[in-house]
C-alpha cells in the first residue's frame, strides 16, 4: 500500500462525518469579525479558525487596521477573500509601489472595501458620558531642575551631533527602527528625567541606569561638581607651574621663585574634599626648591637654609604621603598570602614533605592486576579526559600516565620555587616602599633602576604606538621577569598556555588534564576502597593542588599591588620634571618626536601666552563651579536664611544665589538684572563686588508646595512629577474608593511609589490578560493598571477605569486617541476623565505645546523631519523671563 508521507489510515474508510465543530458546517450568510486586528498574521490559530467557517459575506470591524506594518492588511484582505489580492504576491506588489511613494494603486483596492467612520460624527448616537480632561502643570523643584538644565544641555548636544549625519530633511517614516530608536535615545533620556532623574551607572562590566531619589540627585551633583573644581583648580596649578617653567628658561629666577609659592598658596588655601593634587604639589615644592639654589640667597643664610629645609620637609611628606596608599596596599596583600603560603607548607609537612605522588602509583599496582579493570578504568578516563579538553591525546597505558603525572609534579614544584625565588630577588624593593630620601644606601641604585627599566619596559604610556622593532629594542625590567615566572606557573596549575611575545597567557582558570586524572585516579581508589593510608594521601594531595591555586591568586595580585607602587614611583619622578627647551639637532637625534615637556626655542613665547590664556579660563570656570556647589549647598541647607543685604528682609518665597555664595530677594534681584544688561550683563554682588554673568544666577525657593488638601498624606521622597501623580491617585481614591485608574507610562518604578502609599496595582507581564480581568472585577480592590502607550493603547476594553494618566506627553497624536479610547467608549456609562502631567519649562511643556497646534496632522502621520525634532529641544530660560515680567 503506498500512503502519503505523515498521513495516518484506516483498515475500513470512515462511514460517519466528525467534525470538531458544529459551526463550520452551517454555511452563514454573514461571519462579522470584531477586533479583527487579530486576523492580522495568516499563520496564526485565531486566522485558521476564524477562515473555516463557511460564509456568503465576511465582514470585519478593527479599530486599529494597521498595528506594525503595512502587512497587517493582508490579514484583513486574506480573511475576506478578497481575490485577486488575496494572493500575498499580488499583495507585495501593490505594497512595494506604496513603499516607494506611489500609494493610489493601495488606495483604490482598499477604497472598495474598506469603510471608515469617525467616532466623532457618531458620538451623539453612542450615548457615551462626556469626557474631560484635566491638565496639571508641575514645576520642578529647585535641585531637579539645575539637574534637568544640565542633562538638557548634555541631550541637546548628543541630539544635533547623531542628527548631522542624517540630514535635517529626513523623516521619520523613512528611518530604520535601529536608526530611529539611536536619534531619539537623548529625547527618551530627557523625558524620564522629568519623571525620575536618572544617571548611568558604570561598573567594570556594564552600564545601567540608577534611578535617584531626591536626596541622591544631590548627593550625585555635589559629588560630580567637587570633581569639576577639582579638576579646575588641576588645570590652575599646572598652568601656573608651566609659567613658572617658562620663566626658569628664560633665566627669570625670581618671577619663577613667585609663581612656584604661588601654586603652593591655592594648596594651602583649598585642603578639604577640593584640593590640589599632591603630585602638583610635589613639582612646585621640588623646582621651587632648585629655583631658590640656582638664584642664590637673599637676605641672612640661615633664614635662606630653614626656608629650604621647611619645603624639603613639605615636600618629604607629601611624597610619603603619595607612596604610604600604595604601601598599605602592598602591606596588606602580603599578609593576606602568608597565610595561603603557610597553607601549602602546612599540608605538604602533612605528607612529610615528600608530594611524590606515591599513593596513585598505589593505585596503578593495584589496577595493573586485572587487565579487564584497567581497560574499564582507562577507557572511562579517557572519556573524562575527552569532555574537559577535546584536544588531548588518548591514554594508552597506566606506565605513560605514571610517568606523565611524574613529569607534571615534578614541573610544578620546580615552577614554583622558581617563583618564590622572583619574589625574593625583589624583596628590596617592596621593602623599601618610602620616600627617596630615606632609601638605603646599598639598594638606592638598584630601586631607581628597577623604576627606571620598568618605565622603559612597560610603563611607558607611549609604548603601545612606537613600532614592533623599537619596543623590542627596550630593555625587560625585573618585574616583567617575574610576571613571566607567575605566567609559566599558572600554566602549570591551570589549563592555560603561555605567549612568549607578549609575556601573557590565554586560557581559563579550570583543571588540567593531569588534575583531572589525578581526580579519577583518587575516584577509582575511593571506588575499590583501598587502604585508608592511600585515601587519606589523596585526599592531601587534591588538598594541595588546591591550595598552590589560592596561593598562586594571592601571588598574582601580589604583583599587580607592587608593579602599581613602582608606576607611583615613576609619577613621583615625571611629577618633578618640567618644561625644557630642547635644541634642532636634539630633536633630529629622537627621531624628530618630542615629548610633552619638551619645546622648542621659537615655542616659549607662545607656551608662555597659551598658560597664561589656560590659567585665566579655568580661574574662570573654577569661579562659576564653586558658586554651583555653594547654590547645591543652600539647596540642601536648613538654617534660617539671612536677611537680604539690600531692602534688609526676610526671603519668603525665593530667592537668588550668586557664585559668591551671597543672595538677594527676589524682590532685588531683578534691579541687579537690570543694571547688569547695561553693563554686558555682568551682576555685580552688592556685597563683595564679584561679577559674573547672569546666565550663571540661580534660584532658591523657600519650603515646599502643600498638597491641595490637608488630609493627603504622601510617604516617601520623590520627584516633584512623581509627587503629584501619587498625590493624585490618593486624591481621587479619597473621593471615590472603588475608583479605577489607566496609567500609561514607560516607567515602572511608579508602581513602588504607588504601593508605598497602599494603592494597589497590576501591570504588563506574561499574564497579561489574567491581569486585566482582575483589574476590571470590583472585588479584587484593584485601583492602577499601569501600561505601556505600545502593548496598552490597543485592542483593550476597559470601560470599568474612568481616569487615564498620560504621564509623559505622547508623539503621535493617533495614539494618544487609541490610549483615551480604552474607557471612552461604548459601554461605557460615567464620565471619564483624561490626566495630563506636563512638567513646566522642559521638554515636555514643549512637546505638548507643538503636538496640541500641529494642524497640518504632521505628527500623526509621522511626516516629522529631523528638523522638527530638533526645535523640540529649544529651551526657554524661565527664570530671566519671570524678572522681567514683574
Amino acid at each position: 500500500y503506498y500512503t502519503a508521507v505523515n498521513s495516518r489510515t484506516s483498515r475500513h474508510g470512515k462511514r460517519f462525518l466528525s467534525p470538531v465543530s458544529p459551526l463550520p458546517l452551517v454555511r452563514w450568510w454573514r461571519v462579522c469579525l470584531d477586533e479583527a486586528q487579530m486576523v492580522e498574521g495568516i499563520h496564526n490559530q485565531t486566522t485558521k479558525m476564524v477562515k473555516t467557517l463557511p460564509a456568503v459575506h465576511r465582514w470585519t470591524v478593527t479599530g486599529t487596521p494597521i498595528e506594525k506594518s503595512m502587512d497587517n492588511l493582508y490579514g484583513l484582505v486574506h480573511f475576506l477573500d478578497y481575490s485577486p489580492y488575496n494572493d500575498y504576491q499580488l499583495w507585495r506588489q501593490l505594497n512595494y509601489q506604496y513603499q516607494q511613494g506611489n500609494p493610489r494603486p493601495l488606495l483604490a483596492v482598499m477604497s472598495r472595501i474598506m469603510w471608515r467612520t469617525c467616532k466623532a460624527a457618531v458620538l451623539d448616537q453612542l450615548g457615551i458620558p462626556p469626557q474631560t480632561e484635566v491638565l496639571h502643570k508641575i514645576t520642578m523643584s529647585d535641585l531637579q531642575n539645575f539637574f534637568y538644565r544640565t542633562e538638557h544641555a548634555k541631550c541637546a548636544t548628543a541630539f544635533r551631533e547623531k542628527a548631522a549625519y542624517l540630514g535635517r530633511n529626513l523623516s521619520m517614516a523613512r528611518m530604520t527602527i535601529q536608526t530611529l530608536n539611536l536619534l531619539m535615545e537623548p529625547l527618551r533620556k530627557l523625558r524620564q528625567d522629568c519623571v525620575i532623574p536618572s544617571i548611568l551607572h558604570k561598573s567594570d562590566q556594564l552600564t545601567t541606569k540608577k534611578l535617584l531619589t531626591p536626596n541622591e540627585l544631590r548627593e550625585h551633583l555635589v559629588l560630580n561638581n567637587e570633581m569639576e573644581c577639582k579638576s579646575a583648580l588641576r588645570t590652575i596649578v599646572s598652568s601656573i607651574n608651566g609659567m613658572a617653567a617658562v620663566h626658569v628658561i628664560r633665566r627669570e629666577y625670581e618671577q619663577a621663585a613667585k609663581l612656584y609659592k604661588s601654586a603652593l598658596r591655592w594648596a594651602d588655601d583649598y585642603q578639604g574634599t577640593i584640593s590640589v593634587d599632591s603630585l602638583l604639589q610635589i613639582h612646585a615644592l621640588y623646582n621651587l626648591i632648585e629655583v631658590l639654589e640656582m638664584n642664590g640667597f637673599v637676605g641672612e643664610e640661615e633664614t635662606f637654609r630653614k626656608q629650604l629645609r621647611d619645603y624639603e620637609e613639605r615636600c618629604a611628606k607629601l611624597e610619603w604621603k603619595y607612596i604610604e596608599t600604595y604601601s598599605n596596599i602592598v602591606k596588606n596583600v602580603e599578609r593576606e598570602l602568608a597565610p595561603a603560603a603557610g597553607k601549602v607548607f602546612e599540608i605538604s609537612a602533612k605528607l612529610d614533605h615528600k608530594v611524590d605522588g606515591n599513593w596513585w602509583r598505589d593505585v596503578i599496582f593495584s589496577l595493573d592486576r586485572n587487565s579487564a579493570r584497567t581497560a574499564a578504568f582507562l577507557l572511562k578516563l579517557n572519556v573524562e579526559v575527552k569532555n574537559h579538553s577535546g584536544m588531548a591525546e588518548d591514554i594508552v597505558g597506566l606506565r605513560s600516565m605514571d610517568y606523565q603525572l611524574t613529569t607534571w609534579l615534578d614541573e610544578v614544584k620546580e615552577q614554583r620555587n622558581e617563583l618564590v625565588d622572583a619574589f625574593d630577588s625583589i624583596a628590596y624593593f617592596r621593602e623599601n616602599l618610602k620616600p627617596k630620601h630615606l632609601w638605603p644606601a646599598e639598594v638606592r641604585g638598584r630601586i631607581e633602576a628597577l623604576i627606571r627599566t620598568a618605565f622603559l619596559c612597560h610603563l611607558d604610556p607611549e609604548l603601545p604606538d612606537l613600532p614592533y622593532d623599537e619596543r623590542q629594542e627596550r630593555p625587560t625590567c625585573v618585574l616583567c621577569k617575574v610576571k613571566r615566572t607567575l605566567n609559566l606557573y599558572e600554566c602549570m596549575i591551570f589549563q592555560k598556555h603561555f605567549i612568549e611575545e607578549t609575556n601573557t597567557t590565554e586560557g581559563s582558570w579550570q583543571m588540567t588534564v593531569q588534575e583531572v586524572i589525578v581526580r579519577q585516579i583518587h575516584a577509582c581508589c575511593r571506588k575499590e576502597r583501598m587502604e585508608k593510608a592511600t585515601i587519606e594521601e589523596g585526599n592531601l594531595f587534591l588538598a594541595y593542588l588546591e591550595a598552590l591555586k589560592d596561593e598562586f591568586k594571592h601571588y598574582s595580585k601580589y604583583w599587580v599591588e607592587i608593579n602599581y607602587a613602582a608606576a607611583a614611583f615613576d609619577e613621583l619622578n615625571m611629577c618633578r620634571s618640567r618644561l625644557q627647551v630642547i635644541t634642532m639637532e636634539d630633536l633630529d637625534q629622537a627621531g624628530g618626536k618630542k615629548s610633552i615637556q619638551q619645546i622648542l626655542d621659537y615655542e616659549v613665547h607662545e607656551t608662555f601666552e597659551d598658560l597664561q590664556v589656560q590659567k585665566v579660563t579655568a580661574e574662570r570656570e573654577f569661579v562659576r563651579l564653586k558658586g554651583t556647589l555653594k547654590y547645591l549647598q543652600h539647596l540642601g541647607s536648613v538654617a534660617e536664611i539671612d536677611v537680604c543685604p539690600i531692602c534688609q528682609c526676610q526671603p519668603e518665597e525665593r530667592y537668588a544665589v550668586l557664585q559668591c555664595g551671597h543672595h538677594f530677594c527676589i524682590v532685588c534681584a531683578p534691579q541687579l538684572v537690570r543694571i547688569a544688561r547695561s553693563q554686558g550683563n555682568n551682576v555685580t554682588c552688592g556685597v563683595c563686588r564679584h561679577k559674573q554673568q547672569i546666565a550663571d544666577l540661580y534660584f532658591v525657593t523657600c519650603g515646599q508646595v502643600l498638597p491641595a488638601k490637608q488630609d493627603i498624606n504622601v510617604r516617601g521622597n520623590y520627584s516633584t512629577k512623581i509627587l503629584k501623580i501619587v498625590e493624585t491617585v490618593l486624591q481621587l481614591k479619597l473621593d471615590e474608593p472603588d475608583v479605577k485608574i489607566i496609567i500609561f507610562s514607560h516607567w515602572d518604578p511608579i508602581l513602588f511609589y504607588l504601593a508605598t502609599n497602599s494603592v494597589t496595582y497590576r501591570l504588563k507581564s506574561t499574564k497579561f490578560y489574567k491581569h486585566i480581568e482582575e483589574f476590571k472585577d470590583y472585588t479584587n480592590g484593584i485601583t492602577c493598571l499601569l501600561l505601556p502607550l505600545k502593548a496598552g493603547s490597543k485592542g483593550l476594553n476597559l470601560t470599568e477605569a474612568t481616569h487615564v494618566f498620560l504621564v509623559e506627553p505622547i508623539l503621535n497624536p493617533s495614539e494618544e486617541l487609541q490610549a483615551v479610547g480604552r474607557v471612552h467608549r461604548i459601554g461605557q456609562t460615567k464620565p471619564t476623565f483624561v490626566h495630563r502631567f506636563i512638567v513646566q519649562n522642559t521638554i515636555e511643556e514643549t512637546i505638548h505645546r507643538t503636538v496640541q497646534a500641529d494642524r497640518t496632522g504632521r505628527w500623526s502621520s509621522k511626516d516629522v523631519t529631523v528638523e522638527h525634532l530638533e526645535q523640540l529641544f529649544q529651551l526657554e530660560e524661565p527664570e530671566q523671563i519671570e524678572l522681567f515680567a514683574e
